[in-house]
């Protein structure tokens, strides 16, 4: 069965192994863009169809504008910024398994990051769009269209040889794992420094030279999207209350506040939240 959107899983502050099941393809057409560091063993495109983000890539920061793309490599550490309301992509996931062929074929070489040419970007466009509309769908319909997508990349722009260097996206990798495994608990910068063996300046400094995003703000994004993705799950009768502590949130003031911030609508029934509504 192929995956749909809804299946899709909603956690990407880890290791997307579910991605790289052997020919998985996931697309999407959305204008919300994740902002929490992540990362996977997929290729991940991205083409700008309206408006505009920033893409944060190993530590670094991109602006990208309609008509532009974007491609995530394989284990790249990256977020996007929503500071746009009226924004809209096209995103397409391939998987490591389904990559490799591509992989064989151009032996230590990756394929280009930021594709800013937009007249040699409309062909790719359209591609993503018939894809997109296509309604017969299949695994065989969805490798032609990759195959033809990948194809017209290369055709348009080459490949680049691996950078081997590569220390602080395996660093940032170790702390975006760690903080997926621990953000429950009563994580503070000082006992996460204390972990790696960091002084507490230092380990600021760098947490925020790897990701790009300081400790308590990504921390907090990990958590808010674990509560998110808890009171969409219609099969959870956990109380807001539990999602909040369950989620690493000292009290529900906090968590709503952080909801407020991303425009989260809280439509759960229940009496707590229908307390936590009557105090806004």
């Amino acid at each position: 069965m192929i995956p749909t959107i809804k299946d899709y899983p909603k956690d990407k502050t880890h290791y997307e192994h579910y991605a790289d099941d052997a020919y998985y393809i996931f697309l999407q057409k959305h204008g919300f863009f994740l902002d929490v560091p992540h990362y996977h063993d997929s290729i991940e495109i991205m083409c700008v169809t309206k408006g505009k983000t920033t893409v944060h890539l190993n530590g670094a920061t991109h602006d990208l504008s309609e008509g532009e793309i974007f491609v995530c490599n394989s284990q790249m550490v990256h977020y996007y910024e929503n500071y746009d309301d009226d924004k809209l992509a096209l995103i397409v996931v391939l998987s490591g398994k389904y990559m490799r062929t591509f992989k064989e074929v151009y032996k230590n070489a990756l394929l280009p990051t930021f594709l800013r040419n937009e007249d040699a970007n409309k062909p790719i466009f359209t591609i993503m769009e018939r894809w997109f509309a296509d309604e017969n769908r299949s695994i065989l319909i969805d490798t032609a269209y990759a195959n033809a997508l990948l194809d017209k990349i290369v055709t348009l722009y080459g490949v680049i040889p691996v950078d081997q260097s590569n220390g602080n996206n395996e660093l940032a990798i170790q702390f975006i794992n760690y903080v997926n495994d621990h953000y429950h608990e009563e994580l503070s910068l000082e006992s996460v420094a204390k972990h790696f063996g960091y002084s507490k300046e230092y380990f600021s400094k760098k947490f925020k030279q790897t990701l790009d995003k300081n400790f308590l703000s990504f921390l907090n994004a990990v958590r808010l999207q674990k509560a998110i993705e808890l009171l969409q799950d219609k099969n959870n009768k956990m109380s807001f209350i539990e999602i909040c502590l369950a989620c690493g949130f000292n009290n529900t003031v906090s968590l709503y506040r952080h909801l407020k911030k991303v425009n989260y609508k809280i439509n759960r029934e229940n009496a707590e939240d229908k307390q936590l509504k009557d105090g806004q």
